[in-house]
């Protein structure tokens, strides 16, 4: 490297051990080999496919999209490979083991005490959320979403012919915050059903704590709005517990959870939906099945049961100090070159929000820059929506050379435009 990264992985990596030894989990650190990026060629991958012209063969890897360029924990992979050998690929229920891997999960990881009668297996998180505009909503009404987030939201309910009302959040330089006044006064008219909640928030990466959560629970309580928590980025926390937002509304609430981002399995469509209300769980459900579900995949059974074990929160844990290593890495990069960048707080996920109004481009120059220039592909902030633009979303799911020659590129890039 051609910057000083000194003292960037000690304290952190302490700081993870530490923390897993007070949880009590076993450390087994030469197990994951987080250095070695999984092979994409000849695998469909599209984070492969989409890379530009020549960067595969110069070994270039892009930092856009919410997936690591780590492998999952060998314990799934393990329990994958079992399944496969099995040779009985036939339809899959959600039995007991199924069920209690995800509610001994979600107490022991989220302490959140669930029954089994609330899990409702669905085939994706926006899967999930069209049929909830189909069983709650008609057409005319709006669906309820805070910008900057991710933008399938809003397709899902363009698509199914509903309104999008927003509700931006407040950006105060580095953070976010809700706006509750403007939240109420959309949430109270008549045309808003549904809210979509991202909690941690994407792409910000940050997640709203209890206080939030019970102050939005009253208000869909009292204006009767279901809330979609799309809490898939839960389990990616470096501050402490993510709050369910379902132990705070117990009528309204429907939790989404997966292993895609936690164990990197966004190519398997499959989720699961948490809702407490008898009522609201028959009509989801009702609706699910009108739109068709027939079994579980069967690899998600197996996947889902390993990956809900001591084994599987070991990698989890291993993983997330890795990414925060390099999350480290890539805000000391900035701090030491362009101090004038604010890298946004980040409390959980493996995703890094860059303020990059100070470089002073307009953004379609400042992405033609990263990438042609500097060849450095990141998620462009205009996709998330209102306040979005000219920042970019990073991924430092990757490993750390990857990172480390990027950042190198990045700042030769920078030295010959002057910046």
């Amino acid at each position: 490297m051609c910057y000083n990264t000194k003292g960037i992985s000690g304290n952190s990596r302490k700081l993870s051990i530490l923390v897993q030894k007070m949880n009590g989990v076993k450390m087994n650190c030469n197990y994951f080999d987080f250095d070695t990026a999984p092979e994409r060629k000849n695998t469909g991958s599209m984070k492969y496919h989409w890379l530009p012209e020549g960067w595969a063969e110069d070994g270039i890897l892009t930092f856009s999209g919410a997936e690591l360029d780590l492998k999952t924990a060998p314990c799934i992979s393990e329990a994958l490979a079992r399944r496969a050998q099995n040779g009985l690929y036939g339809y899959t229920l959600p039995d007991d083991a199924y069920l209690d891997s995800l509610r001994n999960w979600l107490r022991t990881e989220r302490e959140w005490e669930i029954s089994n009668d609330w899990i409702v297996p669905t085939y994706g998180i926006i899967q999930a959320l069209n049929c909830c505009i189909r069983a709650f909503t008609k057409p005319g009404d709006a669906v309820l979403i805070q910008p900057p987030t991710y933008h399938m939201y809003a397709k899902a309910a363009l698509k199914n012919e509903r309104r999008v009302v927003e509700n931006p959040l407040i950006y105060k330089n580095g953070y976010y915050e809700m706006d509750f006044e403007d939240l109420e006064k959309k949430m109270s008219g008549p045309e808003v059903k549904l809210m979509v909640l991202c909690n941690p928030q994407n792409p910000i990466m940050d997640f709203w704590g209890e206080e939030e959560l019970k102050k939005l629970a009253a208000l869909a309580d009292k204006y009767h709005v279901v809330v979609f928590s799309d809490e898939i980025f839960a389990e990616h926390s470096y501050a402490g517990t993510v709050p369910a937002y379902g132990k705070f509304d117990e009528r309204h609430s429907i939790v989404l959870t997966s292993l895609g981002k936690a164990f990197n399995f966004t190519g398997f469509s499959h989720g699961n939906a948490v809702i407490r209300d008898e009522a609201l769980r028959s009509a989801f459900i009702e609706q699910r099945d009108r739109d068709h579900f027939g079994s579980i995949d069967p690899f998600i059974y197996a996947a889902q049961i390993a990956a809900y074990s001591p084994e599987g929160k070991e990698w989890l844990q291993e993983m997330l100090a890795y990414s925060w290593e390099n999350a480290g890495l890539l805000r000391k990069f900035f701090a030491d070159y362009f101090p004038e960048v604010i890298c946004c707080r980040q409390r959980g996920g493996t995703l890094v929000w860059v303020d990059l109004h100070s470089f002073g481009m307009e953004e379609e120059v400042l992405h033609t820059f990263l990438q042609k220039e500097a060849r450095f592909q990141s998620d462009k902030g205009s996709i998330y929506g209102t306040g979005g633009e000219c920042f970019t979303r990073i991924e430092v799911g990757t490993p750390r050379k990857n990172l480390e020659q990027a950042l190198d590129r990045l700042l030769a890039a920078a030295k010959k435009r002057g910046l």
